[in-house]
């Protein structure tokens, strides 16, 4: 019985799926490379965030430009007439608010102190009781860029105490209060007497979990590529033919 002629390799076009290729392929390439290169800022923040915290305090007077994540200590007291509650943050699945307070240091403005978390009650009308702190006392804490998004706000409906928000905005709320307010905010260390819970997310997301999507996009844009070659092409029953043919030589 004469052998068969091996199959040659033939390309066979499938619109449909050439087309499909055409648009997502360089789309999964593209978001693969974009996580990447998040994946890198990220790094490279990481990398600048740890520098700073391995340094000791520095009394935050004595900074001009106080620079993100930088560890600070400051002497002063706590505004306990206006008290703001950062909505929306949960922790272990439990809706709560992070506890925002004017800080009045003993010398330059008035700082914003993210105290941290209390559990929501049981009714969105039951605001959680924040614990005051009288007098004068020293905080432990790091220093927080402002971030802008445009669908949260520091704005409130309520005109009492405490003011429920969506976002921490320096200007927006030094006009609550009728007094300047730093450009920055602080972010309390566990240390301080006056920290709720803390436990701080350093950054929404890590450079690890920007790599492992952009492995996903790199995977799905080689399954796609597969697809689009077994779809246009013989290869299949080529690939078949190769593999009955070492198995009746063996």
């Amino acid at each position: 019985m004469k052998p068969h002629k091996p199959l040659s390799l033939m390309w066979t076009p499938n619109k449909t799926i050439l087309a499909l290729a055409l648009v997502f392929l360089p789309l999964l390439l593209a978001l693969g490379t974009w996580q990447l290169g998040r994946a890198e800022q990220k790094r490279l923040l990481e990398a600048q965030m740890e520098q700073r915290q391995s340094r000791a305090p520095v009394a935050l007077a004595t900074l001009q430009t106080p620079e993100p994540y930088t560890p600070v200590m400051v002497e002063g007291e706590y505004d306990n007439q206006h008290v703001w509650l950062l909505d929306n943050r949960q922790r272990d699945g439990r809706p709560g608010y992070e506890v925002v307070q004017a800080f009045i240091p003993e010398s330059g403005k008035r700082v914003l102190i993210n105290r941290g978390w209390l559990a929501a009650g049981p009714q969105r009308s039951q605001l959680p009781d924040v614990p005051r702190v009288q007098g004068h006392t020293t905080i432990f804490a790091e220093v927080v860029e402002v971030s802008d998004h445009p669908l949260l706000s520091a704005s409130s409906e309520q005109h009492s105490w405490p003011r429920i928000i969506t976002q921490i905005e320096p200007a927006v709320m030094a006009e609550q209060i009728g007094e300047p307010l730093a450009a920055f905010y602080l972010r309390l260390d566990a240390s301080s007497s006056s920290a709720l819970r803390t436990g701080w997310a350093r950054l929404n997301m890590s450079s690890a979990k920007h790599s492992g999507y952009a492995a996903q996009w790199f995977a799905m844009a080689f399954a796609l590529a597969v697809l689009t070659l077994f779809a246009n092409s013989n290869l299949g029953e080529v690939l078949r033919q190769r593999r009955a043919m070492k198995g009746r030589a063996e």
